[in-house]
C-alpha cells in the first residue's frame, strides 16, 4: 500500500518529532505537498544533520535561543525555518 495523496496546500505550520532526526523526514515530506508559491514554517532540531539537510532548502533559517523549550522538558537546540516553494 503506498502513500496516501492528501492533496497540495499554500501554508504548513508544523513543529515535528526532532528524535532520531525525523524532523528532517516531516519537513521534507510536507515541502513536497506545498503548492507553488506555498510556505512552510516549522521548528526544528538546530543540529549538524538538519543544518546539513535542510538549511540549504530553507529561505531563512533562524537560530532560537539556547533552551527555548525547556520549560517544555526538552533541552534542544532549536531553530525556525522558513521554506518557500518556487
Amino acid at each position: 500500500c503506498g502513500p496516501r495523496l492528501i492533496g497540495q496546500f499554500d501554508s504548513i505550520i508544523m513543529n515535528p518529532p526532532f528524535k532520531n532526526g525525523t524532523d528532517i523526514r516531516h519537513v521534507k515530506h510536507a515541502a513536497s505537498l506545498l503548492n507553488p508559491g506555498g510556505r512552510l514554517v516549522s521548528i526544528v532540531a538546530n543540529g549538524p544533520r538538519q543544518r546539513e539537510k535542510l538549511k540549504p532548502i530553507a529561505t531563512e533559517w533562524i537560530d532560537l535561543p539556547p533552551r527555548s523549550f525547556a520549560s517544555e522538558g526538552t533541552s534542544v537546540d532549536t531553530a525556525l525555518i522558513v521554506i518557500d516553494q518556487a
